[in-house]
């Protein structure tokens, strides 16, 4: 009679739990530690249970432990399990058993899965009993645990059968681990590398726009690392299962094609090891046009060297790896075929063989228009609503005060035709893309919703005053001072408890209601009237606004000095003098002139005890104590420390100077510096 457990192969199932057992039970040890223990010793602790309320979600105790454990233990557990495959001799011994390759197999699937289950149905079990003996139905349910206990076996399935399958594509163990990780980010991070790349070579391209969370969906580790405050969809959950599915075939298929002698091989299958090499080849040197291109201001020539060295880099190491000696310079003319094939793609692409650059949608294709100086706000789309709550003072969530929907969108069509002439420009002028020197380059978005659905999208960098008149009426329009505004979006009836105004050495706080509705009127005057040449310039301000809702929301509002209609309230209040820095409140300023470098420097950094050094060893400096003197310098200062001539102004009150550079330097400045 056959025994009951011939085809069970009991002893293929106790020599894998001698073998790999110790790894569940310190699974089980460290998931107890990570989440049930944790509950329990920080079931008085507010803030974690104030992330239990936000999130209702159990991956937040201790989330980087969990992180860990997931992508680690199931890649250790397949590494041991396949161990057998990577050396000859075992390889040898366990083929040469009467049992087939797929009930090998699948003993080595069952045991993995085993170890990885139980552990984490008993640890569901013990946040359930923590659960009802500390009454946590306030902050998480029932449900909520099996969800984190569905989830957590999900990713633990799925890379304990990625890391086999990778186990079957190769037969040096180290080599699995490797692979393991690499193909975790592998999707999202080609994606990142591709799209950083190609901004080099389309003009326009928007990469910040496709830098959102479908990348990060394409990564299991990425998409874990989101998983507490971007909830897992019932998609999601049948994708993982139908990939998983996948590999556990794939893996079942790669086994009864392997070679036992594919031991000890970096790539087991020949018919890979093209892909494989060429593969490093094609990501090590994206690598490196990204690195250089980044490091070196898009230097067109430092990228070229990037591509070369990485591609170079990457093809010598995967030629080692496959080779297993140092010793294949004489097997380099791959890399010419490479290198041939990368040339032909780079010239398709500087060609703009699909017309990329110059698509433009006409004004009657478009539904609507986007243009800010970031891609932020076309990324938000529908999920404004994200942005429309703010914690009130009892601590529970309150529709916000500000009307923060389709910001930076244009509907006008006059905005929407100066919109499309600025594209135009920047079309026609590709060749003037953007200024050597980056701090006089500005970021734009530019899309364009068009009426049958389909969108166009692009990015660009420009030298901001090349097209000042093209941005002047975009910039002055009511639609973009809306978008840019807080102010201006404050919704109707919303009440103000107080405003409060401070300076350098002044401060002042507004609570008359009647008071607080003058200022408001006056400064969104200011901001509707507010020319283009203010928006942008760097001048700096006269101090900073902090309006305090009655919702506790806060508004912050920098003082610009083109705001008259705010300054004239002051002035007709008495109140100006109390507010706003004056002459009178200077000791006296200093004028040094510096040489052409210093603005490089001062735009890499530099200390303040630096710049004070260069004020105190300055001989030629021009000491200013006249009031209608020092009212022009406080006037034009600009926060930004470049041109020829820096000011330090120092105060009666305060023993710190401050120092500046010039939006326009004062012409008697520049007589005191020709003597």
């Amino acid at each position: 009679m056959q025994s009951k457990v011939s085809s069970f192969k009991r002893g293929i199932v106790l020599q894998d739990l001698r073998s790999v057992g110790w790894i569940g039970i310190i699974y089980l040890i460290a998931l107890l530690f990570a989440v049930p223990l944790q509950l329990v010793m920080l079931a008085e602790n507010d803030q974690l249970l104030y992330q239990l309320i936000e999130t209702r979600g159990l991956f937040t105790v201790l989330a980087g432990a969990q992180g860990f454990l997931i992508f680690t233990i199931p890649i250790i557990l397949a590494v041991i399990l396949s161990r057998y495959l990577h050396v000859k001799i075992a390889a040898d011994f366990i083929h040469s058993l009467p049992i087939k390759r797929t009930a090998l197999l699948n003993h080595h699937f069952l045991i993995g899965a085993f170890l990885l289950v139980v552990p984490v149905i008993i640890t569901a079990v013990f946040i359930a009993i923590v659960h009802g003996i500390l009454g946590f139905d306030d902050y998480f349910t029932m449900v909520e645990i099996a969800k984190w206990a569905g989830i957590t076996i999900l990713f633990n399935l799925f890379v304990f059968v990625m890391t086999m399958l990778i186990g079957m594509v190769t037969g040096i163990s180290a080599v699995q681990v490797v692979l393991t990780y690499i193909f975790l980010i592998f999707p999202a991070g080609v994606m990142v590398l591709f799209n950083f790349n190609l901004k080099y070579f389309l003009y326009g391209f928007a990469y910040d726009y496709y830098f959102n969370r479908d990348i990060a969906s394409l990564s299991p580790v990425l998409r874990f690392a989101e998983i507490w405050t971007w909830k897992f969809t019932i998609t999601e959950i049948l994708v993982y299962i139908v990939v998983t599915v996948v590999f556990y075939l794939l893996t079942m298929f790669a086994y009864k094609k392997r070679s036992i002698e594919a031991a000890t091989q970096a790539i087991a299958f020949r018919s890979l090891r093209p892909i494989f090499k060429y593969g490093v080849t094609f990501c090590t040197m994206l690598v490196g046009g990204m690195y250089f291109g980044e490091t070196q201001q898009q230097s067109i020539g430092w990228i070229l060297f990037g591509y070369i060295f990485g591609s170079i880099f990457g093809y010598v190491i995967a030629e080692m790896v496959l080779e297993k000696t140092w010793r294949i310079f004489r097997r380099m003319k791959g890399y010419v075929v490479f290198a041939v094939a990368v040339v032909a793609i780079g010239f398709l692409l500087i060609l703009d063989s699909t017309g990329y650059e110059k698509k433009m949608p006409a004004a009657a294709e478009i539904e609507r228009a986007y243009f800010a100086e970031g891609i932020h706000w076309l990324k938000v789309g529908d999920d404004e609503a994200a942005y429309g709550e703010v914690m009130a003072k009892d601590g529970t969530f309150i529709e916000s005060a500000i009307n923060n929907e389709n910001l930076f969108y244009f509907n006008n069509p006059d905005n929407i035709n100066s919109i499309l002439k600025l594209h135009q420009q920047l079309v026609m002028n590709k060749s003037n893309k953007k200024s050597d020197n980056p701090r006089y380059n500005k970021h734009l978005a530019i899309a364009y919703e068009l009426k049958n659905g389909s969108k166009v999208v692009r990015q660009y960098q420009i030298p901001e005053k090349a097209y000042h008149e093209f941005l002047k009426p975009i910039y002055e329009s009511e639609e973009f001072k809306y978008s840019n505004y807080e102010l201006l979006r404050l919704k109707e009836g919303t009440t103000i408890d107080k405003i409060s105004t401070s300076s350098r050495i002044k401060s002042s706080v507004f609570v008359d209601a009647k008071q607080i509705e003058e200022i408001i009127d006056a400064l969104k005057l200011d901001m509707l009237e507010e020319p283009y040449e203010e928006m942008v310039n760097k001048r700096e301000t006269w101090g900073h606004m902090e309006i305090l809702l009655r919702n506790n929301e806060r508004l912050y509002i920098p003082w610009k000095k083109s705001y008259t209609h705010f300054e004239a309230w002051l002035k007709k209040n008495n109140k100006l003098e109390l507010v706003k820095l004056m002459p009178e409140d200077l000791s006296y300023a200093t004028v040094i002139q510096v040489d052409d470098n210093f603005s490089e420097k001062a735009f890499n950094g530099m200390s303040g005890e630096f710049i004070e050094n260069l004020f105190a060893n300055n001989e030629n400096s021009f000491k200013i104590e006249d009031p209608n003197q020092l009212e022009e310098c406080l006037y034009e200062a600009s926060w930004r420390l470049e041109g020829e001539y820096l000011l330090a102004i120092h105060y009666k009150t305060n023993g710190n100077p401050d120092f500046y550079g010039f939006v326009d330097v004062p012409p008697f400045i520049v007589e005191h510096f020709k003597k």
